[in-house]
C-alpha cells in the first residue's frame, strides 16, 4: 500500500507540475525567470557567436565574406522572422510546448548543419531550420516572463536578457576550443547538447498563470473577443501602432538592427585581416559578453525607477554603439580591439535589455505578444542584411574601413528617431500607458 500511495503521490506531483496552477511575481515566476535566462544564453549565446566559424567556414567552403555571412545572418533573421508563427503558437499551445518544438528543430538543424557540403544547403539547415527553433525558443521565454512578472516585470527581462550576454561570454572560445579539437562538422553536433537542456528547462513554463488584477481579467476577455476572426486578429495586431511610443522605438529598433550585428560577425575576421590570431580574436567576446551581461542587469534595474525614461536609456546603446562602430577601423591594435569590445558589449546588453522591456510594457496586457512578435518581424530583416551587405562592402574594398563607418552612421541615424516623441503630447508618449478599452 505504501508503494501504491508513493506511486499515487509521485502522479500528483507531475500532475501540478505541468497542469498546477501558478501565480504572478511569486516564488515559481523567478524559477521561470531562471530558466528563461539560461535557455537565452544557449539560444542567442550560440547564434551571436557565429563569428567565432565564419573564418573557417569561409576557408573551407573557399567562399566571399558575403556568401558565408548569409549563413549567419539568415540563421539571427530567423530568430525573428517567424515571431508570428512563434506567437501564435504561444497563444494557442503555451510558451512550454512552443519552446520543446524549438529546442528539438535546433538540434534537428544543427545536425543536419554538421553534414552539409555546401554554403547552399547551410542557408536551409542553418538559416531556415535552426533559426526557425531559434525563434520558437527566443519568443517562448520572452513571452513567458511577460505573464509570470508584473511588479518585477523590468528586473526579469533585465536577468533574462542577461543570459545571452553570458552566453556570448562562454559561447566564444568554447566554439573556438571545439573547431581546434575536433572541426567545425563535430562543433556542431557537440553543441546540440546543449538544445537538449533548452528541452528540459523549457517544462517549467507552466501556461496556468493567475492573475489578481481586475485590469488583466479585462484584458482576457478582450483578447477573447478580438480572435473572433481573421479580419478581428488583423485589426487587434495592427492596433498597436497607436501607442506613440512603440510605433517610433520599434521604427528606431528595425533601422539600427541592421548595423548592431555587423560588428560581432564580423569581429573574427577582421582580427585575422590585421595579423591576430583566432584563438586571441575569439577571446575578445568573452569582454563583449563581461560587459554585455552587466549593462543587461543594470539597465533593466534602472528602468524600475519612475524618474528614468527606458526609452533614452535605450537610445544611449544607440549612441555608444555608433560611436564605437565609427572608430572601430582606428582600432588596429589588439589592445584597442578589448576597449572596442567593451563598448559594443555595453551597447549590446543595454539594447537588447531595454527594448524588451519597452516592447512589454508601451502596449496593454492583450497586445504584449502582437508588440512583440511584429517587432521581431521587421527587426529579422535589417538584421538579415547588414552582415552580408557589409560583406559585400569588405570584398570589393578589400577591407572593412567603408563597412563599419556604414554601421555607424546607420545606428547614429536610429539613436536620433525617437527624439520625435518630443513633439508628442506627453501623456500619450509613456511607456506604460493606460489599459486601452478599444
Amino acid at each position: 500500500m505504501d508503494g501504491e500511495e508513493g506511486i499515487e503521490n509521485a502522479f500528483k506531483k507531475l500532475k501540478r507540475f505541468f497542469r498546477g496552477k501558478r501565480f504572478q511575481d511569486s516564488s515559481w515566476s523567478w524559477v521561470v525567470c531562471i530558466s528563461a535566462a539560461v535557455c537565452n544564453a544557449i539560444n542567442l549565446g550560440f547564434t551571436l557567436s557565429f563569428g567565432v566559424l565564419f573564418p573557417e567556414l569561409m576557408r573551407h567552403f573557399n567562399a566571399t565574406r558575403e556568401r558565408t555571412a548569409w549563413v549567419g545572418s539568415i540563421g539571427l533573421a530567423m530568430v525573428w522572422f517567424a515571431s508570428l508563427l512563434a506567437g501564435y503558437l504561444c497563444d494557442h499551445f503555451g510558451c512550454r510546448i512552443t519552446c520543446f518544438m524549438g529546442g528539438l528543430l535546433c538540434i534537428a538543424g544543427l545536425v543536419a548543419t554538421s553534414f552539409a557540403n555546401s554554403l547552399t544547403v547551410m542557408y536551409f539547415t542553418y538559416g531556415l531550420v535552426y533559426g526557425m527553433g531559434a525563434c520558437f525558443i527566443y519568443n517562448s521565454y520572452f513571452l513567458v516572463v511577460g505573464t509570470y512578472f508584473k511588479q518585477k516585470l523590468s528586473l526579469a527581462v533585465g536577468i533574462t536578457a542577461l543570459g545571452s550576454g553570458a552566453g556570448v561570454l562562454y559561447n566564444g572560445p568554447l566554439l573556438q576550443a571545439l573547431l581546434d579539437a575536433f572541426g567545425w562538422r563535430n562543433t556542431f553536433r557537440i553543441m546540440t547538447a546543449t538544445f537538449a537542456l533548452v528541452c528540459i528547462l523549457s517544462l517549467n513554463f507552466n501556461p496556468n498563470v493567475e492573475t489578481t488584477s481586475e485590469v488583466d481579467v479585462e484584458s482576457e476577455t478582450l483578447d477573447a473577443e478580438q480572435k473572433l476572426g481573421i479580419k478581428g486578429r488583423i485589426t487587434f495586431y495592427c492596433s498597436v501602432w497607436t501607442f506613440p511610443v512603440y510605433t517610433f522605438v520599434v521604427i528606431s529598433i528595425t533601422v539600427g538592427s541592421f548595423g548592431m550585428f555587423i560588428p560581432i560577425i564580423n569581429l573574427v575576421k577582421y582580427c585575422e585581416d590585421l595579423g591576430i590570431k583566432a584563438q586571441s580574436a575569439s577571446r575578445l567576446f568573452i569582454f563583449i559578453g563581461l560587459t554585455s551581461s552587466l549593462a543587461r542587469i543594470l539597465s533593466g534595474k534602472l528602468c524600475e525607477y519612475p524618474k528614468i525614461n527606458p526609452v533614452f536609456v535605450y537610445q544611449s546603446s544607440l549612441f555608444i554603439g555608433g560611436v564605437s562602430a565609427l572608430l572601430l577601423p582606428s582600432a588596429t591594435e589588439y589592445w584597442a580591439l578589448v576597449v572596442f569590445s567593451c563598448a559594443y558589449g555595453t551597447s549590446d546588453g543595454i539594447f537588447i535589455s531595454t527594448s524588451c522591456y519597452i516592447l512589454l510594457s508601451c502596449v496593454d496586457k492583450k497586445r504584449k505578444t502582437a508588440s512583440f512578435c511584429i517587432e521581431c518581424l521587421l527587426y529579422s530583416f535589417s538584421a538579415a542584411t547588414g552582415g552580408p551587405i557589409a560583406g559585400l562592402m569588405a570584398d570589393q574594398t578589400g577591407n572593412y574601413i567603408n563597412s563599419f563607418y556604414m554601421t555607424g552612421g546607420v545606428v547614429m541615424f536610429a539613436f536620433l528617431i525617437p527624439f520625435a516623441l518630443i513633439f508628442i503630447n506627453r501623456e500619450k508618449s509613456r511607456v506604460s500607458p493606460i489599459v486601452s478599452r478599444e
